[in-house]
């Protein structure tokens, strides 16, 4: 069973397309749907015996979906030419898994899309994949970057089926796929 997270405070591409490829079996997160807190720093998930975090907020569907796959596909708009805050404000609040380590073993993918042309957004694409790089050191999972889709046009951003051919879409889904069934 794989997570698949939607990082978008939207419904639109990521959530689209993370439906298109997912299995029946597997879990589907968006974060448009969750009440996530900032993290405060506070480090009682280091301190305390289950290093659990002490907020109590939809963090705790992301944790339990966590804790049940070993493969956890994001996809994320890129905004301010990084990924959305609210996805980052997830990645924070997976402190506890420094203590904990359960994310050791884990595969964690990751699908970006932006407006921008490819050329244009290869440099945000390098900073994104060494962000995700840098904190897969000590939260030990293990990375890989997947696709980064582009739309070139802010006006079709909204229809990932706008953006490419029904057989480009298709031949990235089934890409995609085969690198996460690997």
């Amino acid at each position: 069973m794989n997570l698949y997270i939607s990082g978008s405070n939207r419904k639109h591409n990521s959530y689209n397309f993370l439906k298109m490829i997912k299995n029946d079996t597997d879990i589907f997160l968006s974060v448009a749907d969750l009440n996530i807190k900032y993290c405060g720093g506070c480090n009682a998930c280091a301190k305390n015996k289950n290093n659990t975090c002490i907020l109590n907020d939809d963090m705790k569907q992301v944790y339990e979906a966590i804790d049940k796959c070993n493969k956890i596909v994001i996809m994320s708009p890129i905004y301010m030419n990084q990924i959305t805050g609210i996805l980052k404000n997830i990645i924070d609040r997976l402190n506890p898994y420094c203590s904990s380590e359960k994310l050791r073993g884990k595969k964690i993918y990751l699908i970006t899309i932006g407006q921008m042309s490819e050329e244009e957004q290869e440099e945000v694409v390098q900073d994104i994949k060494k962000y995700f790089l840098g904190i897969s050191e000590f939260l030990y999972f293990e990375f890989e970057y997947l696709y980064n889709f582009t739309s070139g046009d802010i006006l079709e951003i909204d229809d990932i089926n706008k953006m490419y051919s029904i057989e480009k879409l298709n031949k990235i889904v089934k890409d995609i796929k085969d690198k996460i069934e690997k």
